[in-house]
């Protein structure tokens, strides 16, 4: 037993499963307990020292809050016996590690598990298998739905966040096996990933492959199959209904997995227990703080999160408190404003402001005003849908050379404006807004697209222009050029028979204020943020695609009253807070 910060340290407790293997904890308990607590239990893969601190308090502050903290290894990681398989591991370890905790020692049998990023999804795995002792959980920042929230949020391999992620890994297996310079060159890989994601084929990272051979399955299955419907919990988290706080950032890149686990476990229920509670921060992955992208969202930024997990666990394990805030809390971007909602919106509507009887369109048309969109300083226009306004030409043309994909790394408001003289964008402005205007929810872009040597992607950009004209980044969607156009694959050499593609953007919170614009960037990669197409191939043949397969492919975009293409933005309806 060790003495630390105020309270007692348990290292290396054995925890046996159900298979004979060992897995090992640290167990923290308040300093001379004098009655039996609840359990918090984060499971891990990094090494159990590490327990999350890299945005949460540490394991000591929770047990001083009047919790037994235990912090684990999982399968295969850190002190833990057996082999390493990502996710599908978590489902029965999870089972059994939850039933574990509620026998130690000063347990009254209530178990909750709190984390983020992997830390997060060993809690939907553990739920999903439904241990009777499991009474709340936390997960931050991850995904139940590993294909559509992890791994391929815009249908298209997270490449950017993936790769180092799974070079990390193998530097850790590297070690686990006696490897030290295996282990250096995966630290370096890891560390310079910017150069790696631009190694082809995708699968043909040797060291990643040797030592993280999962890698190359998240590639190959590149469609949602048998492998990834194992890896989404969601159907059996619905039969089980664990009470859960979702906790997000806006520019993390598991944003989508955090939301739409939130709107799956709310879906068709009121929610009248509060059982389920969103939080979206102006937050990246790490660290959970005030500046992100170079800028500074102030003080309240910060959002208390570690208060919020205690005043979560306090309520449903010792039935202290209540949960009188509304079920969703989020910073609205450029308000610098923490608002609330009674549900998080799944789809843009129409807004009328009652106060002035008039009419506020959601939606704007990409429009050209008789010369070429490509880059800033073109013909490209965002026009309110119900606006007179016509296009003066029908199509606005792109050429994208794979070799030289457009760039975007992350979700961070970074300024897109020197990228956007690039005329390998089409580029679409609107008019500087009048007043404030507060949008809460996904962007749809349904764009008219006909491709020439496809297939390739379709790529949709938003930022916000300021007064000032620096344009940051707001969200990003992609589709392929044959996703509802036919069957561009009989005919690679060939131009696909024009039609309409729906795209929907990542979701975004944000308050526009008086003089901003919006502006729309339609191309064909966001690289590395996801894998770029190599243009002309199919689906299957992207991760086998080598740098001799990288070739050319010419888009046009519609813009005319028979080929439209358009912008649906979606309103804040509720009022602030």
């Amino acid at each position: 037993m060790n003495r630390f910060a105020g309270i007692d340290i348990e290292r290396n407790v054995a925890c046996r499963l159900r298979d004979g293997v060992t897995l090992r904890s640290d167990v923290y308990r308040p300093r001379l307990m004098k009655e039996s607590l609840p359990v918090l239990l984060m499971r891990q893969p990094y090494g159990k020292a590490i327990a999350s601190t890299v945005t949460y308090a540490h394991p000591a502050w929770y047990a001083n809050q009047g919790y037994i903290v235990v912090i684990q290894d999982v399968r295969g990681r850190g002190a833990s016996e057996g082999v390493f398989q990502p996710f599908v591991q978590e489902v029965n370890d999870g089972y059994d590690a939850v039933e574990w905790a509620a026998r130690l020692s000063g347990s009254d049998g209530k178990v909750g598990m709190y984390g983020f990023s992997y830390q997060g999804t060993t809690q939907w795995a553990a739920a999903a298998s439904g241990p009777p002792h499991l009474t709340a959980i936390a997960p931050s920042m991850c995904a139940a739905d590993l294909y559509r929230g992890w791994f391929y949020p815009h249908g298209r391999f997270a490449l950017g966040s993936q790769l180092p992620w799974a070079a990390q890994l193998g530097r850790d297996e590297a070690r686990r096996r006696g490897q030290p310079q295996a282990e250096e060159r995966l630290a370096r890989m890891m560390q310079g990933a910017v150069d790696w994601v631009r190694h082809l084929p995708l699968t043909d990272v040797e060291d990643i492959v040797e030592f993280a051979p999962y890698y190359r399955d998240w590639l190959e299955h590149a469609t949602y199959d048998g492998y990834w419907k194992e890896r989404n919990w969601l159907e059996r988290l619905q039969e089980y209904s664990v009470p859960a706080l979702h906790v997000g950032g806006w520019y993390d890149t598991f944003l989508e997995g955090t939301l739409q686990s939130f709107a799956a476990l709310t879906r068709g229920e009121s929610n009248t227990r509060n059982a389920h509670r969103l939080v979206v921060g102006p937050w990246m992955h790490i660290p959970w703080g005030r500046e992100a992208g170079g800028v500074n969202h102030g003080a309240g930024a910060y959002g208390h999160i570690d208060a919020e997990t205690v005043r979560w666990f306090d309520f449903w394990l010792k039935g202290k408190g209540d949960l009188v805030t509304a079920p969703v809390r989020y910073f609205e971007l450029g308000s610098h404003e923490w608002r609330e909602a009674s549900s998080w919106p799944t789809e843009p509507t129409e807004f009328t402001d009652v106060a002035k009887h008039t009419p506020r369109s959601s939606a704007w048309r990409l429009c050209n005003q008789g010369w070429p969109a490509n880059g800033q300083g073109g013909g490209g226009t965002l026009v309110p849908l119900n606006s007179k306004n016509r296009s003066a030409v029908a199509y606005d043309v792109l050429v994208y050379d794979a070799r030289l994909p457009m760039p975007c790394d992350s979700y961070l408001p970074t300024n897109r404006s020197a990228i956007q003289e690039r005329f390998e964008i089409l580029v679409y402005t609107s008019a500087p807004i009048s007043d404030p205007i507060s949008f809460l929810g996904t962007p749809v872009a349904t764009v008219w697209v006909e491709a020439l040597d496809g297939p390739t992607d379709v790529v949709v950009t938003l930022s916000r222009v300021s007064s000032a004209g620096e344009a940051s980044f707001l969200s990003v969607g992609r589709s392929t050029s044959d996703g509802g156009l036919g069957d561009a694959r009989s005919e690679l050499a060939g131009a696909t028979e024009g039609g309409s593609i729906t795209i929907r953007l990542r979701p975004i919170g944000i308050q526009l204020a008086a003089g901003d614009c919006l502006r729309v960037e339609v191309t064909a990669s966001a690289f590395p943020l996801f894998a770029r197409h190599p243009n002309g191939v199919s689906e299957e043949e992207i991760v086998k695609a080598g740098p001799s397969s990288l070739s050319i492919a010419t888009l046009a975009l519609g813009l005319g009253d028979d080929c439209p293409s358009v912008l649906t933005m979606p309103i804040r309806l509720e009022k602030a807070k």
